[in-house]
């Protein structure tokens, strides 16, 4: 029994000595090690579409030191400011020391990470530096940037509404859009001056398919009816702004005359029964309104009904038929500008 005993005191110590020991070890690698140090050209970066294949954003960092021979292996990780990194973009890159983006590439990323396009958004950037399981990470310097990115214009299969309003000149022309790729376009037109009579062309030019009126019926300022590649002039009845629908699966269009307001309870003066009528801006085709926000919500509807309505679903300036209500926060309360954008399928919003 005795030497069972000592077998065991002498086990015990023997353990207490090797935990000693990996306690000095790793006490020695954590004095000796150098974490990656991160570095930018910029720190302030406002994106455009104009420079969207540039590189125009590069970043390098210094070798990480274990205090021995390492094969380091880095990864870069950015997430949007204030959220600890808890769900970062990584990007694997073995033992480079450099990494660059295109403002393309940047602008996505930024988006994704929860930035809204137009509105200047904070992202934090770093790396960390990995030789193996048994071995702590080393994470460099956390860098923090300021990104205002752009709202991306994706060009759609369309039609393009040439006619004597715009000098029957399709390469000018507006466009309406199939946002499904299905065959079905939509899209918003200011049509004004000649006799409003136009066609759809399926390229900017008239070499490709140009569809026609083959039968039309007319609602006040609305119009519906069929199209073929052989008929004569569509048209609409008078000035405006006008939705128009086209269906090269079922020939069919039509076209509704639309004005554009604000309604929520952000909006002073509207409490969601009010509409704040907008202006058109026929230079910049744009709808504009300038009032007075407070904190609360607010959506986009046409003709101060709720059949043609537009909302915010995925909070990115991005419109939605029958979206989500437009969140108004305290930083942007006061009299602001409001624009809305509804060119070729893209439906966007900006608040200035």
């Amino acid at each position: 029994m005795k030497k069972i005993i000592q077998y065991l005191f002498l086990g015990l110590f023997l353990q207490s000595l090797v935990a000693c020991e990996n306690d000095e070890v790793k006490t020695y690698m954590s004095a000796q090690t150098q974490a990656p140090k991160l570095t930018s050209t910029q720190t302030n970066y406002v994106l455009s579409a104009n420079t969207a294949n540039d590189s125009t954003v590069s970043l390098t960092w210094a070798r990480s030191d274990y205090g021995f021979s390492a094969a380091s292996k880095y990864t870069l990780q950015i997430a949007k400011a204030g959220t600890n990194f808890a769900a970062p973009k990584e990007i694997s890159l073995g033992n480079a020391t450099s990494f660059k983006y295109t403002t393309a590439d940047f602008n996505q990323l930024a988006i994704l990470q929860g930035l809204k396009p137009s509105t200047v958004g904070q992202l934090e950037i770093r790396v960390k530096s990995s030789i193996s399981e048994s071995v702590a990470d080393l994470y460099s310097n956390t860098l923090t940037v300021s990104v205002t990115p752009y709202i991306v214009v994706i060009n759609y299969p369309s039609l393009w509404v040439a006619g004597d309003y715009q000098g029957w000149n399709p390469a000018t022309a507006p466009k309406i859009s199939s946002r499904n790729s299905n065959g079905i376009y939509e899209g918003y037109v200011w049509i004004s001056g000649g006799t409003r009579q136009f066609k759809l062309t399926s390229q900017p030019d008239w070499n490709g398919i140009a569809y026609g009126w083959a039968s039309s019926t007319t609602t006040g300022t609305d119009v519906a009816g069929t199209i073929n590649t052989s008929g004569g002039n569509l048209f609409v009845p008078g000035d405006g702004y006008f939705l128009i629908k086209a269906n090269t699966n079922t020939n069919t269009w039509s076209a509704t005359k639309t004005t554009w307001s604000i309604i929520g309870d952000a909006p002073e003066g509207s409490n969601w029964s009010n509409d704040i009528p907008m202006q058109f801006d026929a230079t910049k085709n744009v709808w504009k309104a300038t009032t007075k926000l407070n904190v609360g919500s607010l959506k986009f509807r046409a003709n101060s009904g709720w059949t043609i309505n537009l909302g915010d679903t995925g909070a990115d300036l991005s419109l939605e038929y029958d979206g989500t209500d437009i969140k108004i926060p305290a930083n942007l309360t006061g009299t602001r500008t409001i624009t809305l954008d509804l060119k070729a399928g893209n439906y966007t919003y900006t608040i200035e």
